[in-house]
């Protein structure tokens, strides 16, 4: 090796553990630093055709770092964030709803108001017992209302989360932006990227927690974020622009404002119906999924105890016109909501059931079978707003118009169905379930609850205006003709003579159509299905409202735990793969010193054998 290739490769060492001497102090100085990586220089030797040094580039500062494990990481974040958020609300939720063994929950409520039944059963004229009925369902309807309330509340701050999480998507889109310009002036200048590549993966990290993303490098730097389902975010250095729609308030079992996402390029999306996870896309099921569901629970709770107590079923009469046999029905005591039930076998032996509904607004027919909570039935609404049966019965007549029953107007405006001897149609039985308008003479029923969200109404589970059983919960009151006179709980006729106040027959039927009654439930509210609704007594479904809330807290938790453990697992590889080994740090910088002197020690004896020489000649 001659004088000058040993001068050079001296100056270039000089230069190299100069700026990695820089970066080493640099790496402990931060090693504290959130999300700060370690650095490094990385050296490109050049050799001239003598295989001597001819030059060292060593200005390229770069990232010590594991690309793979960052990227398991970041994609593990919208998964477990949503997690997260799913597991804290629907434990709040599950708090709310109680327990089976809390004193104050709907199970213990509704058990104590089965109690206190019993017992006026057994001693219907005392009067403390009847006020003890009264006051249990008091307790009841005001635990419906503010748990009702509670869960609204929880939406809006689930709504409120989400504008300030689209605040806050927007703002890290910009300053993805804002990064990527300083990175173009970086290269541009030939300065380090590592620092600013730092920070970039910061905001990345941010954004992969607050919903599920796809990143791209398409080359030189720059990366194409997209949401799971392919929407642009952020393309060739332009974010996208990012606001929250606002709801003025939420509506019972309506969703709130969306996100509306503009492309730089001027495309407008909805964000919601883009993601699936992430931290938004939690708290927008949360808002209009899970807690609406929770709501649509307590108006079915709501809803069947108020039409247990209050609705009798009107039975028809057998009839039998020459070779005909069937039934005649009075319809004159039908009301938005109440139903008449029709059963018969068909020509070919199969048994159908079929559901008439009462609206007073025509527009909202023809009904779909879906509007009763029953499978098997075939649905049809009448129209009742004229007041005139005959008109209900020509309605009935037309909706029954294909099959091969004798369906007519019996003279009196009642309805007469009768079967069909020459195609083996019979009919199996014909009702209506009705709900009383007053606290005698209409049956055993009571309206103990009604419906006080505007002004004071019977509940009646009409369809009108977006249907009453919508939010009932937060509704739902006692009557105040019981709180004024508990004697309605025993006095259930005055017509020809007032019922004995021993007598037990009303609140012995309040207690069956509490505890013994099965009906089909709604599965809408998220228990059953529609081919397979819950079928049981107001008692059980209250129980397994509970249930169902108590163990979707606990999958919830369980799965968010899991989730947790995933992501630690890979914040802990990533950190390891980036962090700054403070003793690895030093060694390495006691090292260049070395090296340092080394050189510099190289480049003094090369200067004097060049003095010797200069000096001998």
């Amino acid at each position: 090796m001659g004088l000058t290739s040993a001068l050079n490769t001296a100056r270039f060492g000089i230069d190299y553990n100069q700026k990695q001497i820089e970066v080493t102090a640099a790496n402990i100085a931060n090693a504290d630093k959130v999300g700060y990586t370690a650095k490094t220089v990385s050296v490109d030797v050049f050799f001239d055709g003598q295989g001597n040094v001819s030059g060292i580039q060593s200005t390229q500062v770069t990232r010590i770092i594991d690309e793979r494990i960052q990227s398991a990481y970041f994609g593990s974040l919208a998964e477990t964030n949503y997690a997260t958020q799913i597991a804290d609300y629907t434990g709040r939720l599950d708090e709310i709803i109680g327990t089976i063994d809390d004193g104050s929950s709907m199970t213990s409520l509704a058990t104590e108001m089965s109690n206190k039944l019993s017992a006026l059963v057994n001693d219907p004229s005392s009067y403390a017992a009847q006020q003890e009925v009264v006051s249990v369902a008091e307790w009841f309807a005001r635990e419906l209302n503010s748990s009702y309330a509670e869960i609204n509340e929880m939406r809006q701050q689930a709504d409120d989360g989400l504008a300030s999480q689209a605040d806050k998507l927007g703002d890290l889109l910009q300053s993805m932006e804002d990064i990527d310009e300083s990175l173009d002036e970086a290269r541009a200048a030939g300065l380090s990227t590592a620092d600013l590549l730092d920070e970039r993966d910061r905001y990345i990290e941010q954004l992969s927690g607050l919903l599920d993303i796809k990143i791209t490098d398409q080359g030189e730097g720059n990366l194409l974020i997209r949401t799971a389902n392919g929407q642009q975010l952020y393309a060739n250095g332009k974010a996208s622009t990012v606001a929250f729609n606002s709801t003025a308030a939420l509506q019972p079992g309506k969703s709130g404002g969306t996100i509306a996402v503009t492309t730089p390029g001027g495309t407008t999306f909805d964000l919601l119906e883009n993601i699936d996870s992430g931290s938004i896309g939690a708290l927008a099921e949360i808002r209009d999924e899970i807690l609406v569901e929770a709501q649509a629970q307590l108006d079915t709770i709501a809803a069947e105890i108020s039409l247990a107590f209050s609705n009798v079923t009107v039975d028809s009469a057998a009839t039998t016109v020459g070779l005909e046999s069937g039934y005649t029905l009075d319809l004159s005591a039908l009301r938005a909501g109440n139903t008449v039930s029709l059963t018969y076998q068909d020509s070919a032996g199969a048994t159908q059931e079929v559901t008439f509904v009462a609206v007073t607004d025509p527009t909202l027919l023809p009904l779909s079978n879906s509007t009763t909570a029953r499978s098997d039935d075939t649905v049809y609404g009448i129209d009742i707003s004229s007041g005139t049966t005959a008109n209900y019965v020509t309605q009935i007549i037309a909706a029954l118009a294909a099959t091969n029953l004798n369906v007519s107007d019996d003279g009196s405006g009642n309805l007469q169905v009768l079967g069909d001897t020459g195609t083996n149609t019979i009919v199996d039985s014909l009702s209506a379930d009705v709900t009383v308008s007053g606290s005698t003479d209409q049956g055993l029923g009571l309206a103990i609850f009604v419906d006080k969200t505007e002004g004071v109404n019977d509940f009646t589970d009409a369809l009108e205006e977006g249907s009453q059983r919508l939010g009932y919960a937060w509704g739902i009151a006692v009557n105040p003709a019981l709180l004024a006179d508990s004697t309605q709980l025993v006095t259930y006729q005055t017509t020809p003579s007032t019922n004995s106040p021993n007598d037990p027959a009303r609140a012995q039927y309040l207690l069956s159509a509490l505890t013994n009654d099965t009906v089909s439930f709604n599965p809408g509210a998220g228990i059953g299905n529609a081919s397979s609704p819950y079928e049981g007594t107001v008692m059980q479904y209250i129980n397994q409202v509970t249930a169902y809330q108590g163990n979707q807290a606990e999958d919830a938790q369980t799965y968010s735990n899991a989730r947790e453990t995933v992501t630690t697992n890979f914040a802990s590889r990533y950190e390891e793969s980036y962090s700054v080994d403070v003793d690895a740090e030093l060694a390495f910088l006691i090292e260049l010193q070395n090296a340092y002197a080394a050189s510099a020690r190289v480049m003094q004896t090369v200067n004097e054998l060049y003095e010797t020489l200069l000096n001998s000649i």
